[in-house]
């Protein structure tokens, strides 16, 4: 989806010819399916469509239009509702910095937070970037790879050719964050220049009861009656630039913010999302799809499923330790649910088999490269899964282990170190150990630590991994707690007291987990040098495979999502995820009171209730047909991770809700988009005006988004 043309600046041409191809007209497919590049919006067929604006109020290179008021905020989408720099998102995208802000004393996340005035916005780790222009520099990052036969040499052009093109860019505009996408593996890349803004201070959010009511067991479903809303500000410095933090700065003024519109929709009802949605692999082989369903999927959500119970066992009796690991159970939860989804719609789909059919009749139409080249793929996936579960072993414990993260930088220190005699250059090793440290390593609960260490050891050996070289005749079990589990690593005062005062014996440390990395690094690093070069090869076989499936499926091929600003559309619409089963499009207040405090994830204390509980409530918060408070609704959008705070708009282009989920039958939209199956979810505008004048007490809020009630 980074298909898209510069805004601002040099006029080349955005797509080269041979890209242009594998692009087709939104006729040629289902109109609700596809992530649409704004560049490549067919009028006439979003007219057809129900939307009543011209593509040059959607997107207007060097003039102001919708995309202006568009932001990517954190790994979310939000976007601007005042000309002074507010912006709505999702309440669960700014979950962690709340709780990060918050203490047994001060409960944001429990209490909600509400800055009266500027001076109590409280700053918040939310860097915003807003696009600002894009070009194809595919010519740029291809050069010299067309007589490349090695894998390895091809990926180590493009990349320095990528960073040579960066750096080029930079020169040229200093002010602005510069990235590269790729758009089609191997095939093209786009170049796209953000605005950044890293002073992002917390103006709204509602209490967890409202902002997550349903929990994990709501989590991915329909009906929902979460308040899924949060607002933060942007802030710049006295010149318009970005800045950091400073009571100095003022408000970021956007060149466009999104109106309200609080009149309701109806099923049936044209509305479109433009937001910043993550990976799609829906160009993947088939057997990229089998591995996910059999191994990448279930392996991660079973992982993700033990680490979240050990987290809410240790922190059940503990307010303060909760918070500090609220931010990553909710992280995890939320993936370890969406992996649950996807396996189940990848089974009921029928996908794998589906994506093997087509790649077998796509080789037998096809010459004798296309069946050698099919056939490769499929031999480097089988071994990919041979590798698999020993590599994932080796991942977890690299990335959710703390102290065997600390032994990994201890030791590259130690290694680097000895290599040179050059005062300067330790000095220099040293203060990268010290950063690294500082910023990845940090223990909550040290039994946690210890129960991950155990559990994957136990898996490293169910893998093949014999340790009785290390461990002795005492055995691995008998190693691990007398030994391995006393480690000083474990004690962060320790380490953080020795790296800033004594960091060069810190580099010198050898501990049991010192040990444990250096008896199987070795075998760690050839698991992971064999995995990553079928990746290489992969990555060089892919352009030929797109190639490929573009002749063979013609007017069906749709571009994968990346990342980069797209467009969705589609209408308000029930679905019947089940046999004998109908889901409404529209859920209300009463529901919220019909589940309120019936299970553990339904909390809703009474002092939210009551303020939840308003008599007369104005004719502009309530359904025109019904009386009710809207509070979420369903829309069949192509949506997927990243469209999270993406604003639902109406026909006009004007704000009526907030997308902040995916039914649990929709989360296959990463692999493939069914109408049958595929809703996403938002929060009703009408339900955030409601809850920010009654819960919140926020009628100055309402007042600077142009909403008088």
């Amino acid at each position: 989806m980074n298909m898209l043309r510069k805004l601002t600046g040099k006029s080349a041409p955005f797509l080269m010819s041979t890209l242009l191809a594998l692009y087709v007209l939104l006729a040629s497919h289902t109109h609700e399916e596809g992530m649409f590049p704004l560049n490549y919006l067919n009028e006439k067929e979003l007219q057809q469509a129900g939307m009543k604006l011209g593509v040059k109020e959607i997107f207007n290179p060097g003039e102001i239009a919708l995309t202006n008021a568009l932001v990517k905020v954190g790994g979310c989408t939000g976007s601007f509702i005042s000309k002074d720099g507010l912006i709505i998102t999702n309440h669960h995208c700014v979950y962690g910095g709340v709780a990060g802000l918050s203490t047994k004393e001060h409960d944001y996340l429990e209490n909600g937070f509400t800055a009266s005035t500027r001076e109590m916005e409280l700053p918040i780790d939310m860097p915003c970037r807003i696009t600002q222009s894009y070009e194809d520099v595919s010519a740029r990052v291809l050069a010299g790879t067309d007589d490349a036969t090695d894998p390895a040499v091809r990926a180590q052009t493009i990349a320095a050719n990528i960073k040579k093109t960066i750096e080029e860019e930079k020169k040229e505009t200093p002010d602005l964050s510069v990235e590269i996408s790729e758009m089609f593996v191997g095939k093209s890349y786009t170049l796209f220049r953000y605005f950044l803004i890293t002073d992002v201070r917390l103006v709204y959010a509602p209490p967890v009861t409202i902002g997550q009511f349903g929990g994990d067991l709501d989590n991915w479903e329909w009906p929902r009656h979460n308040g899924d809303f949060s607002l933060v500000r942007a802030y710049v410095g006295k010149d318009g630039k970005p800045a950091k933090f400073s009571t100095d700065n003022v408000p970021f003024h956007p060149a466009k913010h999104l109106k309200v519109n609080a009149n309701g929709t109806k099923e049936g009802d044209f509305v479109f999302i433009m937001g910043y949605p993550g990976r799609t692999f829906r160009h993947e082989s088939a057997p990229y799809m089998k591995y996910q369903q059999e191994i990448q999927l279930p392996t991660i959500q079973g992982w993700y499923a033990w680490l979240i119970r050990q987290m809410r066992d240790r922190s059940a009796e503990d307010r303060n330790k909760y918070l500090a690991f609220a931010g990553e159970i909710q992280s995890l939860e939320n993936v370890e649910k969406n992996y649950r989804g996807k396996m189940q719609g990848l089974t009921r789909t029928n996908l794998v088999q589906r994506k093997y059919a087509d790649e077998d009749a796509m080789a037998a139409g096809g010459n004798a490269e296309t069946k050698t080249l099919v056939n490769r793929i499929r031999e480097i996936w089988t071994r990919k899964t041979q590798l698999a579960a020993k590599r994932y072993v080796y991942l977890f414990m690299q990335n959710h282990s703390n102290p065997f993260y600390a032994a990994q930088q201890i030791e590259m220190a130690e290694d680097a170190m000895e290599e040179t005699k050059s005062k300067s250059t330790k000095e220099t090793i040293l203060n990268s150990m010290k950063k690294a440290l500082s910023a990845g390593y940090s223990i909550t609960d040290v039994g946690y630590e210890k129960a991950i260490l155990k559990e994957l050891i136990k898996r490293l050996e169910t893998q093949g991994v014999n340790l009785k070289g290390l461990c002795g005749k005492a055995g691995t079990a008998q190693w691990v707690e007398r030994k391995l589990l006393q480690d000083k690593l474990f004690d962060t005062a320790w380490v953080m007291q020795t790296l800033r005062k004594k960091p060069a014996a810190l580099a010198a440390y050898d501990g049991p987990l010192n040990e444990l990395l250096e008896f199987i690094e070795s075998d760690m690093q050839t698991t992971e040098t064999e995995f990553s070069q079928l990746d290489l090869e992969l990555k060089a076989l892919m352009p030929r495979y797109l190639d490929a499936k573009e002749k063979f499926k013609a007017g069906q091929f749709i571009p994968d999502a990346n990342s980069t600003l797209r467009l969705t559309y589609g209408y308000i619409k029930r679905y019947k995820p089940n046999d004998a089963e109908i889901h409404m499009p529209y859920t209300t207040l009463n529901g919220i009171f019909e589940k309120a405090n019936t299970q553990p994830d339904y909390r809703l204390p009474a002092v939210v209730a009551d303020n939840l509980r308003v008599e007369n409530v104005p004719a502009m918060l309530r359904d025109p047909e019904t009386g009710e408070v809207t509070v979420a609704f369903l829309y069949n959008l192509d949506t997927t991770g990243g469209n999270s705070g993406s604003p639902v708009l109406d026909a006009e282009g004007n704000l009526i809700g907030v997308n902040f989920d995916r039914a649990f039958t929709a989360t296959i939209n990463d692999y493939a988009w069914n109408d049958k199956y595929s809703r996403s979810i938002g929060c009703d505008i009408r339900y955030v005006l409601y809850v920010l004048k009654y819960v919140g007490k926020a009628d100055h809020l309402l007042l600077e988004m142009g909403v008088d009630i």
